[in-house]
C-alpha cells in the first residue's frame, strides 16, 4: 500500500524538491500551495503525514499546523526561521518535528524522518513508570510518531511483559519505582538480552548526581532527565532505533547469501550447532536433506553464468514454498541444505519427493532462458549430533542419488 502525503509549500521549487523526496522515500504526493486548496484536498483525501510551511499567502500565523493536526494527520512543520515566537506557536502543537529551511542537510533530515515513520509502525516500545500521568505523556509523543506502544507499571510488570512480547525493541523505563527501580531493570534486561537487541532509556527527575552514569553501567543506552525537551527525546529514541536497524541490518548481511538471499554457509552451521546440541539433550533424531543441481556445469557451459545465477536464485525462491517451516540454506555453488529439528521421517520423504517432483516439472519457469533442469536429493536421519557427520551422511546419500540416476530421492 503506497502512503499518502500533504506537502504544503507556496514556494514551488521548494515544494518540487519536497515531492521528490517524498517520491523517492516511496510516498504518493499531493501538493498545496494555500490553505484554502489544503483544505479542500483534506477532505477528499486519508494522508499518512504531512509537510506543512509555518508561512502561507492565507495563513501568515501558520493556521495550516492547527488544520492538519485538526485532521489527525502527523505533522512535519518547516520554516524559514524559527525565532522564539514561532518556536512557541509551533510547539503548543503535537507536531512531529519542525525543520529550518536553512540548507540541504534539512532536506536530508527530512528525508529520514518521512522514511522513519511507516518503519515505526513496526517498532514495539515498553513505556515503564508507576506514575500513569507521566506514562500517558511518553505514549502520547510515541503515538505522534506511529510507534506500537505498551506499557508497564514497575520493572517486574515490565519483565514479565518481555517475556511475552520478546520483539520489544526499546524499553523507555522510569527510576524510582515500587518493586524494582529502573536502573535494576536495566540489569535484568542485560542479563536476557545484549545492546544488540533492545534499546534501553532510562528517565528520571531526581537531581542524584551519578544516575544517569549508574543507569548507563547498568546496560541503559541512554539517559534523559525529567523535564525534558520533546525534541531532544525524539532525537535520542530515533538515535537508538536506527542504532537496532543498522545491527540488523548489519547482522542480516553478514548471514545470507548474497545471491539467493537464503542464509549462508557460516550462519547454517553456526544455528544447526545450537539446535543438535537440544536435540541431543532431549534424544531426539535430527534430519538433513541436501540439494544438488543435476549438471549444473553444462548449464553455465551452455548458458553463461548469468543464466546459472538466474537459476539459482529462481531455484532458491522455491524453498519457501515447501520448507517454510524449517531452516534452508545454500552452502555455495548449486550445493543447498534443509535441516529439520525432530520431523517424522516419512513426513519428510514425501515433501522432498513432492519437491523433486515441482522442480522436474515447473524448473522452466524459474528463469527467462526457460531452462529445464532437474535435482538429486540425499537424505539423512541419524541420532548424529555434529552438523558435519550430518551432513556426511546426506552427501553420502547425495553421491548415491546421482550415480544411480540422478534426478530422485535418496534415503
Amino acid at each position: 500500500m503506497t502512503r499518502k502525503i500533504l506537502i504544503i509549500e507556496d514556494t514551488p521549487t521548494i515544494a518540487r524538491v519536497q515531492k521528490h523526496i517524498a517520491i523517492k522515500v516511496g510516498y504518493d504526493a499531493d501538493i498545496a500551495d494555500s490553505l484554502a486548496q489544503a483544505k479542500e484536498l483534506i477532505s477528499k483525501n486519508r494522508y499518512f503525514c504531512a509537510v506543512v510551511d509555518f508561512i502561507l499567502p492565507d495563513a501568515p500565523q501558520g493556521e495550516a499546523v492547527p488544520c492538519t493536526i485538526a485532521a489527525e494527520i502527523p505533522t512535519i512543520v518547516m520554516t524559514g526561521n524559527i525565532d522564539l515566537k514561532t518556536r512557541n506557536t509551533v510547539e503548543k502543537y503535537p507536531i512531529i518535528d519542525y525543520i529550518t529551511k536553512e540548507n540541504k542537510q534539512a532536506y536530508l533530515y527530512l528525508e529520514k524522518q518521512l522514511q522513519r515513520l511507516p518503519r515505526n509502525e513496526n517498532v514495539k516500545v515498553l513505556v515503564v513508570d508507576d506514575s500513569v500521568a507521566t506514562r500517558r505523556h511518553i505514549c502520547n509523543l510515541l503515538k505522534r510518531h506511529k510507534y506500537q506502544i505498551l506499557e508497564a507499571n514497575d520493572g517486574v510488570e515490565a519483565l514479565a511483559m518481555l517475556e511475552h512480547t520478546p520483539d520489544i525493541a526499546v524499553i523507555i523505563t522510569d527510576n524510582e519505582m515500587p518493586n524494582m527501580n529502573g536502573d535494576e531493570l536495566c540489569s535484568e534486561i542485560r542479563r536476557l538480552y545484549s545492546n544488540d537487541e533492545k534499546a534501553i532509556i532510562g528517565i528520571s527527575g531526581s537531581n542524584a548526581a551519578h544516575l544517569s552514569a549508574r543507569f548507563l553501567k547498568n546496560g541503559a543506552n541512554d539517559y534523559l532527565r525529567r523535564p525534558f525537551n520533546n525534541e531532544e527525546f525524539y532525537c535520542r529514541l530515533s538515535q537508538n532505533v536506527d542504532m537496532l536497524e543498522q545491527i540488523t541490518t548489519i547482522r542480516l548481511q553478514a548471514n545470507t547469501d548474497y545471491l539467493t538471499k537464503l542464509p549462508n554457509r557460516r550462519y547454517f552451521f553456526e544455528e544447526t550447532t545450537k539446535s543438535l546440541k537440544q536435540m541431543q539433550k532431549k534424544q531426539l533424531t535430527p534430519s538433513l536433506a541436501m540439494f544438488d543441481i543435476d549438471h549444473f556445469k553444462s548449464i553455465n557451459d551452455s548458458y553463461g553464468h548469468d543464466a546459472g545465477d538466474e537459476v539459482l536464485k529462481g531455484f532458491a525462491s522455491c524453498f519457501a514454498k515447501y520448507f517454510k517451516k524449517y531452516f534452508a540454506a545454500r552452502l555455495g555453488g548449486e550445493e543447498f541444505v534443509v535441516y529439520f529439528n525432530d520431523v517424522d521421517k516419512t513426513e519428510v520423504l514425501k515433501r522432498l519427493e513432492d519437491f523433486r517432483h515441482f522442480i522436474e516439472l515447473n524448473s522452466p519457469e524459474l528463469s527467462q532462458q526457460k531452462i529445464q533442469f532437474t535435482l538429486s536429493i540425499g537424505y539423512a536421519h541419524e541420532p548424529v549430533y555434529q552438523i558435519d557427520e550430518l551432513l556426511k551422511q546426506a552427501d553420502i546419500k547425495l553421491y548415491e542419488a546421482k550415480k544411480t540416476g540422478r534426478n530422485k530421492v535418496s534415503a
